[in-house]
């Protein structure tokens, strides 16, 4: 839909590949190493290298740009124990990353594409309460902290606070804060607790790409070095649980609920009628389970709720008699009972719009 070609790239990368791409001076402490044939690897901590190397298969025209280059896979990262946490801090991550090479003339409606995106995503999971943190770099840690390109920074900072004013969206710019390649937007979201959680990412590199020679055929053909803007929407999708389990309390929606729906036959009678529900739910691919052990109805109840289950379908003898179901909602309690087709009609219904 957003012309993105999805490619998958190795997991264990030669140290020369860091090396260039500078990766190894900053966080070579951070990667898992090993050696084999007397050369080193790292297992890969991020995919702006391997991408680099997509990229450089074969020659590249305007016509060519924006390339935009998504991977949806792992990456790991050396947290050492003490920095573990949960599903916050973790040493194996999932990402949908993603690289978009383009030239100067279509990096504004790049990177504001980027921004609508995410902004897609917070209307969808309901994210209200977010701001962005536009990072740049201190000229006084040029050559130690960041890449000495003076001019460039200035040049794509320019061109990212251009694009934030343009589109009207709140953001604090930051100083000292930049990536070592180029500035960045930090995504800052707010659970309802109030706590604070940096949540996506957007970043400009224009170092890498010069690094290693990227270079692409213009209108006039000369040959320049396009820059490379590193999306990642929803960041870890670790740290992205995370943030939603602390955000609903656990308590999630219905359309994202882990266990949409539980079923509870009364009885060993109920038992095939609860069994051609929960295959008509699963047909339209709800996640139900059927709950049959041999635990008192209002036990088993007690144990759905605990369990936050959304939805609880009930099963009598009255209502196995008149095709009906018998609704429970956690937090809201008994909603009665209903018609078999209305219910699951309902259930499909508030699934798809992302309702209840």
């Amino acid at each position: 839909k957003h012309g993105y070609k999805e490619i998958k790239t190795p997991q264990v990368v030669s140290r020369t590949l860091w090396e260039k791409s500078g990766h190894w001076d900053k966080f070579k402490d951070d990667m898992f190493t090993t050696e084999s044939e007397k050369h080193d690897y790292a297992i890969k901590p991020m995919n702006c290298p391997c991408h680099v190397q997509v990229f450089n298969q074969g020659l590249k025209s305007y016509k060519d740009l924006p390339l935009r280059l998504a991977e949806y896979g792992t990456c790991y990262r050396y947290e050492r124990s003490g920095e573990l946490m949960g599903l916050m801090r973790v040493r194996s991550m999932q990402m949908n990353d993603a690289h978009i090479y383009c030239t100067t003339e279509q990096f504004a409606d790049e990177f504001r594409a980027v921004n609508e995106m995410y902004l897609k995503y917070f209307k969808i999971f309901g994210f209200d309460k977010f701001s962005m943190r536009f990072s740049t770099h201190s000229a006084e840690r040029l050559g130690d902290k960041y890449v000495g390109e003076p001019e460039l920074w200035l040049q794509t900072e320019d061109m990212v606070r251009k694009v934030l004013v343009e589109t009207g969206v709140d953001f604090v710019e930051v100083a000292d804060e930049a990536a070592f390649y180029g500035p960045k937007i930090d995504v800052q979201v707010y659970s309802i607790s109030g706590r604070e959680f940096t949540i996506a990412t957007n970043q400009v590199d224009f170092a890498v790409p010069k690094r290693f020679g990227l270079e692409f055929k213009t209108r006039d053909n000369t040959t320049e070095t396009p820059l490379c803007i590193h999306r990642a929407p929803l960041g870890t999708h670790e740290r992205f649980i995370a943030f939603l389990i602390e955000h609903y309390a656990g308590n999630f929606p219905l359309w994202l609920a882990p266990e949409q729906v539980r079923l509870l036959p009364f009885g060993d009678d109920q038992a095939d009628y609860a069994e051609d529900v929960l295959a008509e739910l699963r047909k339209h691919r709800v996640r139900v389970k059927t709950d049959t052990t041999s635990d008192k109805i209002g036990a088993r109840i007690r144990r759905a709720e605990t369990d936050r289950v959304h939805t609880i379908l009930l099963i009598g003898q009255r209502e196995q008699e008149a095709g009906k179901l018998a609704v429970r909602e956690h937090g809201k309690g008994d909603l009665g009972a209903r018609p078999r087709d209305e219910v699951i009609a309902d259930l499909l219904n508030k699934i798809k719009t992302r309702e209840g």
